[in-house]
């Protein structure tokens, strides 16, 4: 079996899109752009309005929403095709020999440790606090060649990003079938996923990096600060206290099953 890699991307970035398909070109790893829907095309107002007034979901900036449509016609694309499990990457991941490793494992046959309701992350959390967050499992892991995709156990809610993940044709078709009964939600709103039981478990191994966000760099992140409003920076102290008890809650919780 073959496991297809497709790569978001906005047809008008083209140096996001050389840089990854040199790299990708370079490890002999076959792949396709699928082209994001664009928040900035007017062309693209009124696909984007329509999935806006689309259900109960909470309230979502045009990016998001373009994100999320992007994700939604890549599940359409597999769920036509009949993939058992792809690989879904934005265009802004840093990736390496791993995901060679990681694939040719894959398709040699070791996708049949997977199981179809967990969704496997390829990376792309750190980075998104100054402290660390998930804590993820000492003993239960999936080996895929030398890669240990490993449980997480603790902070299921603050799993976040969209940007490398690799997942099942049953759960394509759960993602689908979620935005006709509960209305448009983010992409990476892992947490509403798990809430529902589409996912079972995240398990996390970190082979794909992803740049640090902020607002000059994404337009997402400038829209999301925008509708959430700006953080008040904690004290040296208290930034202190904080990164000690998260640092005791992961290594605690590492120590689960």
């Amino acid at each position: 079996m073959t496991i297809p890699v497709y790569i978001i991307s906005l047809a008008r970035d083209k140096k996001r899109r050389n840089k990854i398909e040199k790299d990708l070109r370079e490890m002999d790893i076959d792949f396709v752009f699928f082209d994001a829907i664009d928040a900035k095309n007017d062309d693209n107002k009124e696909i984007i309005s329509s999935f806006k007034s689309k259900g109960d979901g909470p309230v979502m900036t045009n990016s998001e929403i373009a994100c999320t449509i992007s994700h939604q016609k890549i599940y359409h694309d597999i769920l036509e095709k009949k993939h058992k499990w792809s690989i879904i990457l934005e265009d802004d991941v840093k990736v390496d020999e791993r995901l060679k490793h990681l694939l040719n494992h894959l398709n040699y046959g070791q996708y049949k440790k997977l199981d179809c309701k967990n969704l496997y992350l390829l990376g792309g959390q750190k980075g998104l606090h100054e402290y660390p967050v998930l804590s993820v499992s000492f003993f239960n892991f999936a080996s895929i060649g030398r890669i240990r995709l490993r449980r997480v156990t603790y902070n299921k809610k603050k799993v976040r990003r969209a940007c490398c993940y690799l997942i099942s044709y049953q759960m394509c078709q759960e993602f689908v079938a979620l935005l006709d009964s509960f209305g448009t939600y983010r992409a990476d709103n892992w947490n509403l996923m798990y809430k529902k039981g589409i996912i079972t478990d995240f398990y996390l191994s970190e082979i794909i990096s992803h740049p640090i966000v902020t607002p000059l760099n994404s337009n997402l992140e400038s829209e999301r600060l925008m509708l959430s409003g700006y953080k008040t920076k904690r004290s040296k102290f208290r930034m202190g206290l904080k990164k000690i008890r998260s640092w005791i809650r992961v290594l605690f919780f590492s120590l689960q099953r």
